[in-house]
C-alpha cells in the first residue's frame, strides 16, 4: 500500500489539495470525480484516505 515510483505523488497532492479548497468535506464520490491521476501501484484507496483524514485536521 505504498508508492513504488512516486511519479504520481506531486499531482495527487495538487488535486487534493484543490479538491478540499473547493470542497472542504468531500465524499467518495467527489474524490473520484476530482482525483483523476493515473497511479500503476494502485494507492488510490491508500489517496482517499489521506484526504479524509486531512479534512478533519484543516
Amino acid at each position: 500500500d505504498v508508492p513504488q515510483c512516486g511519479y504520481c505523488q506531486p499531482g495527487m497532492i495538487m488535486a487534493a489539495a484543490g479538491l478540499l479548497n473547493n470542497t472542504p468535506d468531500p465524499s467518495d464520490d467527489d474524490i473520484d470525480i476530482q482525483v483523476t491521476n493515473i497511479c500503476r501501484c494502485g494507492t488510490f484507496v491508500r489517496v482517499r484516505e489521506g484526504i479524509h483524514l486531512a479534512k478533519t485536521k484543516a
